[in-house]
């Protein structure tokens, strides 16, 4: 039994004497022994949604060394970031293994941090752990050098924007069963660590470093928050009853909901910690006019311009777009492929959001969204104005296309806009059916909208 780091060390010391050179040995901490070391993506009842980890794929893409960008290696970063992937964490440092068998991962209550947006902060923590036994399982690798080439094993523990895996002497290796390697072979040892005895000399302000500190957790959290009105928490609460409706829709107008795009968690020591990450000043929020953030209330059918078309507005699926998403869609410098965004709608709301700040506020109406609907080869457009927030949605004529093998071409209706250009309508159209094929390049990330309300997307 384990109760000192200098009695580790020197058990690690013995291990080491009697493991050939060529052989590398890492270590793994855990509160509990399981049956099998299994890595996030691999255990029971893990469910990652694809277009989550697109994004968080496109963002640390955006981050990390230009010389390093592949996609499995940042898996590898994601993994110390909060998202579950097919790597098992491993360091090279055993007084860092050991600090992870004496202390627990323990999710705190998020807090709602009061501004413009009302913010959930979710805070996690490690709880150090005073009885009972935690696990040092020492893991010895004799191919280490063809398993990193073979991208099975990652030391990320030099990436300069990310300074978290540096501190944690980080290694990834490599779980996706049933494929090969199973990390599990590799087991050459586990010892014991009395919790009650044992005192670590690490903590969690040195293994996880601020923001401050760390640039590419920094850069993470600058993914902005999304707004969920609190419409949809009552519409679910109170189901169809028209009173409570009105009061949740003129309540949305000044009580907004936010939580981050993607989750992001922060990590503290006590809940005071939470000021040292300065919401208040590094926050932003994806915003949009309540009367876009509640489409699903606005009940207009197209039959109503056009005959025969009988789609609701309120029922169409909805992409907020975030402004660099939006420069991205309208600036992109290479000719891509153009098709229908592939979310299981054929009736699509695209807005135009705007970055909001606590401190600083510099965006006023009008605000702008654009209704697409696509029937066989014709998309019919409309226009969504809001000039006053306290007003409704102003709707304006747009043009109808045909789109046909990746190709727009204006075909006249009876009622359409009188710009007497219908030309200039293209480049917003492309930019909107650039989206999917941006989305597989990485240069933009489609994700739901982090409250999970359905078919509300957000374009990172």
């Amino acid at each position: 039994m384990i109760i000192s780091e200098k009695q580790l060390l020197e058990e690690i010391d013995c291990l080491r004497n009697k493991t050939p050179q060529s052989s590398l040995l890492l270590y793994r901490g855990q509160t509990q022994l399981y049956e099998k070391m299994r890595s996030g993506k691999a255990r029971p009842n893990t469910f990652v949604v694809p277009e989550v980890e697109n994004g968080w794929n496109t963002i640390v893409n955006r981050l990390t060394n230009e010389n390093s960008r592949n996609s499995r290696y940042n898996q590898a970063i994601l993994q110390h970031y909060g998202f579950p992937t097919y790597y098992l964490d491993l360091t090279s440092d055993p007084l860092i293994a050991a600090w992870f068998a004496v202390n627990e991962y323990t999710v705190l209550r998020p807090t709602l941090w009061i501004g413009n947006t009302f913010r959930f902060q979710e805070e996690s923590t490690y709880t150090k752990l005073k009885d009972g036994i935690g696990f040092l399982i020492i893991i010895e690798i004799p191919n280490f050098k063809e398993m990193i080439a073979r991208n099975e094993l990652f030391d990320i523990s030099h990436e300069q924007n990310f300074i978290r895996p540096q501190k944690q002497a980080a290694y990834l290796m490599l779980d996706q069963p049933p494929r090969l390697p199973n990390p599990n072979d590799y087991i050459a040892k586990i010892l014991e660590i009395d919790r009650s005895a044992f005192d670590s000399s690490k903590n969690i302000k040195e293994l996880f470093p601020k923001p401050t500190l760390d640039n590419g957790y920094a850069s993470l959290l600058k993914v902005p928050f999304v707004q969920m009105p609190s419409y949809y928490v009552n519409k679910t609460e109170y189901g169809a009853n028209i009173s409570q409706d009105e009061i949740s829709i003129d309540l949305d107008k000044n009580l907004i909901l936010g939580r981050r795009a993607i989750h992001i968690p922060l990590y503290v020591e006590y809940k005071m910690d939470l000021s040292d990450f300065r919401p208040n000043w590094k926050d932003t929020v994806i915003y949009e006019p309540s009367q876009f953030r509640l489409w699903k209330t606005q009940d207009f059918d197209l039959s109503k311009i056009h005959s025969g078309q009988n789609v609701n507005f309120k029922d169409s699926a909805k992409i907020t777009i975030s402004p660099l998403a939006f420069n991205k869609l309208f600036d992109y410098p290479f000719e891509i492929e153009l098709t229908w965004p592939d979310i299981n709608s054929n009736s699509i709301f695209f807005t135009k959001a705007v970055i909001d700040h606590d401190k600083i506020i510099d965006h006023e109406p009008p605000y702008l969204g654009v209704w697409l609907y696509k029937k066989d080869n014709l998309i019919f457009e409309l226009h969504l104005i809001v000039d006053d927030e306290r007003a409704g949605i102003l709707i304006e004529l747009g043009h109808v296309y045909i789109f046909e093998d990746g190709q727009l071409e204006y075909v006249k209706v009876e009622k359409e806009c009188s710009c007497g250009n219908p030309e200039e309508h293209y480049e917003l159209l492309q930019g909107f059916l650039k989206i999917h094929s941006l989305v597989r390049k990485q240069e933009v990330a489609l994700i739901q909208n982090s409250f999970m309300i359905d078919k509300w997307y957000v374009l990172l």
